[in-house]
């Protein structure tokens, strides 16, 4: 059986369509789509054409996908490279935002602004790798790891859409995202300014960099301060007031770069980097989400903070076998502070009894490990990768919790608490690649990944469990075919494993927040794991780039909640209602993904598209749906104009943003049915236009003008309403 939330003024999750309105709503999207073109079309006319360079972005070299050189068009995998370029064209008040419009990529961030996430290819952001400089960040929540770098401190960003487990190991189901930092600049002192303004958030953001190089030595010394007020929605279905509240954040960074080339050759790099990253946000609650008894929920995180020390070492055209070496390692901690309360009213017939659950969490997080790997050429026709990965994950958490129940005849003690738990994750792999080279224009690559993986629970002041150990292996392999016969042209075929360990919560903690009734670790769980299929095309020439890509992935294993009375055994004394960890889930995910554009012959018009058509089937314990909060059709579509004017290289960008809606099923344990939820699809017209100030391109500027029709829509359950008409204003100067 399956039943429908609704009542008079939504049928799943929607608003009533009210025929006059909705026409006025479509001439006022028209006239904004009207103002866009012809503000672009005042751009192109006061200037002459210029001709296009032709598209770069498939010539791009990266390692990602590799762990070699290789360029985007030649590369196995589905890969993107966000560049400086691209990334100087904005400024976003987060890595997240510049992901946005890679094919497959979603941005989520759970309803806590300022803490973004990604999901690929609707993979939950549990379920990507993020890396900084090829070191993993790790997050031992429900919901993954936020992206709290700077932007103003990336040099580029390099992504693996699907599996990549055997060259970057554990969480790489859905994909990899590395964030590569900058380095010091090419003159002996620079400094850089920038700043920012996002109207839609009335937030300020500033920054300042002293970089250089001096000799053999490189350096980068910079600081960000970002402060954001609540969000700016259309008044609607999430608001009346036109701001969202719960939404304000802030933050700050520091950040210190150090190199240093040495050799005969100058081919051999040594760096030290450190990092600080500091966060407090609120945490917007949905009012269609309080589900009766619960009549008011909220969450406050004051404290995220992040720091890192990294070193690095590279050695590049050592010899005629062994080629390049690389060498790093890294010790990191993140402090967070959770705090939750959940408002409860026990019967419509006592509407002045409630109870009041509050709890916190009070968490840190250490990690640190390395990487060491070797390139090899035993033969012309044969490239060989070797190398070997560790990681000391560990978490202390310090939990406490309160119900305070009021209203009663009777009077009832409040009840308390308090427990703490110390747990670590210790993995160590090895890993291997070879790529043959073979019949002139094909590449054949297997690679292989033995990981042995360790779960302790050092330390527990539960009265539920008792210190443990547990150990085990995995092997993840890898495959792929490249051929390259046909002029400008690249196809391929990709077969890559993925899987992920099972988080120090799932596994040891218990904890009553986000519910308020208890949610128990489970240190049984499984490994989750998948498998991924692909075939793809690539082509560059004559101003037409083109990459497209198929995939087929399927998943199990997948770690959830069940209740006690129905999933495996609790603990003793657990009730029936509350909730353990259990792999019960899997999941199938098929599509397309498609990034193309046109440099028109004999104008400065590059016509583009990037998207992707998804379909992804969930396997619950109790029934399947494609209701995976996962839109099928999503993408940006528009068309760049670069120019000259008075000697200054401008660029215009006219564009959509548009996405099916989504829909998502759950299992209603009161009335033993399957609860489904909707959100409408959606476009955004949106422009954006920047370019330098001085002659020698010093001091730059760009103006994005967002969302122009105001139109209210939300991406996913697991994203914050998007941002209603708004402008983001930003410029950068170097001396």
């Amino acid at each position: 059986m399956t039943t429908t939330k609704h009542n008079q003024t939504r049928a799943n999750g929607t608003l009533p369509r009210v025929p006059h309105l909705e026409g006025a709503k479509d001439r006022y999207r028209m006239k904004g789509l009207a103002f866009g073109l012809m503000l672009s079309a005042a751009v192109v006319a006061s200037s002459p054409a210029r001709a296009q360079d032709g598209a770069v972005w498939l010539d791009g070299i990266t390692v990602i996908g590799t762990r070699t050189e290789v360029s985007v068009q030649d590369n196995p995998a589905s890969v993107t490279v966000i560049d400086q370029q691209q990334l100087e064209r904005r400024a976003p008040e987060s890595i997240a935002e510049m992901l946005r419009d890679v094919p497959g990529v979603e941005v989520v961030d759970s309803s806590a602004a300022g803490m973004k996430r990604l999901r690929i290819r609707g993979e939950s952001s549990a379920r990507v790798t993020i890396l900084v400089d090829g070191q993993e960040m790790t997050d031992h929540s429900t919901f993954g790891t936020p992206i709290l770098i700077d932007p103003s401190n990336v040099e580029r960003i390099d992504v693996v859409r699907g599996p990549a487990s055997v060259l970057y190991g554990a969480k790489a189901i859905g994909g990899v995202i590395n964030i590569i930092t900058k380095r010091g600049s090419e003159k002996p002192v620079e400094l850089e300014l920038g700043g920012a303004y996002y109207s839609g958030t009335k937030g300020k953001q500033g920054w300042a960099a002293l970089s250089g190089t001096i000799n053999s030595l490189d350096y980068r010394i910079s600081g960000t301060l970002a402060d954001h007020e609540d969000r700016k929605v259309p008044s609607g279905r999430y608001t009346s007031t036109g701001r969202l509240d719960g939404t304000s954040f802030d933050s700050d960074d520091l950040y210190l770069h150090l190199g240093h080339t040495f050799g005969a050759a100058n081919n051999h790099y040594l760096a030290l980097k450190v990092e600080q990253n500091r966060l407090t946000t609120e945490n917007w609650t949905d009012p269609e989400s309080l589900v009766f008894p619960i009549t008011d929920f909220r969450i406050d995180l004051p404290q995220r903070d992040r720091q890192k020390i990294g070193v690095y070492y590279d050695g590049k055209n050592l010899g005629p076998v062994l080629r390049n070496v690389h060498v790093d390692a890294f010790y990191q901690t993140i402090d967070r502070l959770f705090m939750n309360e959940v408002v409860m009213r026990p019967t419509p017939a006592a509407p002045n009894r409630s109870v009041t659950v509050t709890s916190t969490s009070d968490d840190q997080i250490v990690n640190f490990g390395g990487t060491i790997q070797a390139d090899f050429q035993f033969h012309p026709d044969h490239e060989t990768i070797v190398g070997a990965h560790y990681l000391s994950d560990g978490l202390d958490t310090a939990k406490t919790s309160s119900t305070i129940s009021r209203g009663f005849p009777f009077p009832v003690p409040p009840t308390l608490g308090d427990d703490r738990d110390k747990a670590f994750i210790r993995t160590a792999s090895a890993f291997a690649q070879n790529t043959w080279s073979f019949a002139q224009d094909f590449k054949l690559a297997t690679g292989i990944r033995y990981h042995h993986i360790e779960t302790e629970l050092d330390e527990t002041t539960s009265a539920t469990r008792t210190p443990q150990s547990n150990s085990e292996g995995q092997v993840v392999t890898s495959a792929s075919l490249v051929y390259t016969g046909i002029q400008d042209t690249t196809l391929r075929a990709h077969y890559a494993e993925g899987y992920i360990t099972p988080t120090l919560l799932q596994l040891f903690t218990d904890t009553a927040a986000g519910r308020g009734t208890n949610t128990y670790g489970n240190p049984n769980l499984d490994t989750e794991t998948s498998r991924s299929y692909e075939i793809g095309a690539r082509y560059n020439a004559d101003g037409l780039a083109l990459d497209l890509a198929g995939f087929y992935t399927t998943a199990k294993d997948y770690i959830t909640t069940v209740r006690c009375g129905t999933g495996p055994a609790c603990p003793a004394g657990a009730l029936a209602a509350e909730y353990i960890y259990d792999n019960v889930d899997a999941a199938t995910t098929f599509g397309i993904e498609l990034m193309a554009e046109y440099a028109v012959p004999g104008t400065a018009f590059t016509p583009y598209v990037s998207g992707a058509w998804t379909r992804r089937k969930l396997e619950f314990q109790r029934f399947d749906t494609y209701n995976s909060n996962t839109p099928e059709l999503s993408g940006r579509i528009g068309v760049r104009y670069d120019t000259v004017i008075s000697g200054f290289n401008l660029w215009t960008d006219l564009f959509v943003r548009t996405a099916s809606g989504v829909k998502l099923s759950s299992w209603n344990e009161t009335a033993s049915a399957v609860d489904t939820d909707t959100l409408s699809g959606w476009t955004t017209l949106n422009f954006a236009f920047g370019g330098p100030l001085t002659a020698d391109e010093s001091a730059t500027f760009a103006v994005h003008l967002n969302n122009l029709t105001d139109e209210e829509y939300r991406s996913s359950f697991d994203e914050l309403p998007g941002i209603g008409r708004s402008v983001e204003v930003s410029a950068r100067v170097k001396f």
